[in-house]
């Protein structure tokens, strides 16, 4: 991986959270509460169907209608969907993803 190519993955500008939520025990939710009071300066841009927004972001319904390319996408959906996803990232320019795969006890 190029320096350029780290920087982006380990200092995005951007960051799309996919399978971002309203709900706190899911993982989009924990991801996207905790890039905001994280103090990430960058655009977060939440990525659901299910939401206008996810806590008073404005969200997408899908990688496609995202306004732009973002740096970095971070996967908080079923793995199962993953491939789909990667392919959707892919064909929007998105070139960094990362998946997580939490369990959270209720």
């Amino acid at each position: 991986m190029s320096q350029q190519g780290l920087e982006a993955l380990l200092r995005p500008k951007s960051i799309a959270v996919i399978g971002a939520s309203m709900k706190p025990h899911r993982a989009g939710y924990l991801m996207m509460r905790n890039l905001l009071a994280g103090g990430f300066n960058g655009p977060v841009l939440p990525v659901t169907p299910a939401w206008k927004a996810v806590l008073g972001v404005m969200a997408w319904p899908d990688i496609a209608s995202l306004p732009f390319t973002p740096d970095l996408a971070i996967l908080c959906t079923n793995a199962s969907r993953n491939p789909a996803l990667l392919d959707a990232l892919g064909a929007k320019g998105c070139k960094r993803a990362l998946s997580f795969l939490l369990h959270v006890a209720t």
